[in-house]
């Protein structure tokens, strides 16, 4: 299911993973929103952080938490063009954002892997409120922005 501006929130992301694609990173990019307004955003393997951690989503959760001064993104939403990986589904749970939106999906690695959903489980103690979670938002855009050849 769609809703409005989910599109231009993508769409976003998909700008962002061109700039990683071109940086001759993996092309994900990631956008923190609150209040329809974009607050913070990510892009893969940036320069900015150690490469082990920089993904989009973390790189846009630590950006958005410095912006509203907490951990809690409890009012927040996050777009990223690729499903998020175990490790991001960890800070997303622990800064309670409310929703996520994504775009193509990760396999057996993406975190609502019906084998191990860590970002979707309620059978985990420390994280009792479930997160919305949605995918497939202009799917093909951005598996296809994953999978395309650095220029």
């Amino acid at each position: 299911m769609v809703v409005e501006n989910d599109e231009m929130w993508m769409k976003r992301c998909l700008e962002l993973a061109s700039i990683a694609k071109e940086r001759g990173k993996t092309a994900v990019g990631a956008v923190v929103i609150k209040d329809n307004e974009v607050i913070a955003e990510g892009i893969e393997s940036s320069e900015e952080y150690p490469a082990l951690v920089a993904h989009a989503e973390i790189i846009a959760l630590i950006k958005a938490t410095e912006v509203l001064g907490t951990k809690e993104l409890s009012g927040c939403q996050m777009y990223t063009s690729v499903e998020p990986c175990f490790m991001c589904a960890y800070l997303l749970r622990e800064t309670k954002i409310a929703e996520v939106i994504f775009g193509a999906r990760a396999g057996q690695i993406g975190a609502t892997n019906p084998d191990l959903p860590l970002l979707t489980t309620d059978k985990i103690a420390r994280w009792p409120v479930q997160i919305k979670v949605r995918g497939g938002v202009l799917e093909e855009a951005c598996m296809a922005m994953l999978k395309r050849k650095q220029a």
